[in-house]
């Protein structure tokens, strides 16, 4: 076990507590149950309640008012979710932002035109869940309970989202972005090691 797991504490064994990141409780729920791990989905809506208990006015993917790119042209991203009281965007970045150099390219761009208009942009990996630590790390928010259990990886050979499906820009980008959550990081390398189809893993490249 990783040494960052050795003082889990009691309020984070139960793995249907809080599930798998999805971009919405709607889309979590229809998701169901992973086959594998038996963990459920949980929407970045739900999340958010607990990061942000007093924060009421999140708008779920809907056109952001009044933007324009340099050109002048009207910009129409649209943001998972984005509180003008917090003045803030936050972002699922799903398996196909690491498949696809234009979707990769396309992100790059989004988050510098919000970013330019004033808000504070937070992108959430596919293969990072909210724990307690990542939370903090990715909003600066410390919470009194654990939310995902760290002990249960993200990147399975069965699920086709590790590095061996993504693209070379895509696995640039997932190594930069573990960087940050070292403890992730390694429950993840840990977990492919022990994958029978090591061609499918690819754990080296993380």
């Amino acid at each position: 076990m990783p040494e960052c797991l050795n003082n889990l504490s009691a309020d984070c064994q139960n793995p249907n507590q809080w599930g798998y990141l999805r971009e919405s409780q709607a889309i979590a729920q229809k998701a169901g149950v992973d086959r594998q791990t038996k963990i459920c989905r949980t929407g970045l809506d739900t999340y958010l309640k607990v990061i942000f208990p007093n924060i009421n006015d999140w708008v779920h993917d809907q056109q952001v008012p009044g933007m324009k790119h340099p050109n002048g042209k009207v910009f129409k991203g649209r943001p998972d979710y984005r509180s003008e009281s917090l003045k803030m965007i936050v972002e699922f970045d799903g398996l196909n932002h690491y498949t696809s150099p234009v979707q990769i390219d396309r992100d790059e761009y989004q988050t510098k035109i919000y970013k330019e208009a004033g808000y504070t942009v937070v992108r959430i990996p596919y293969f990072i869940q909210l724990t307690r630590q990542a939370v903090e790390i990715l909003f600066g928010v410390k919470l009194n309970q654990e939310l995902f259990n760290p002990q249960y990886a993200s990147l399975g050979v069965a699920s086709k989202n590790t590095p061996a499906f993504l693209c070379i820009e895509g696995i640039m980008r997932m190594r930069t972005e573990f960087s940050k959550f070292p403890c992730q990081r390694s429950v993840n390398i840990e977990s492919l090691k022990k994958e029978p189809q090591q061609k499918y893993a690819l754990w080296q490249l993380i």
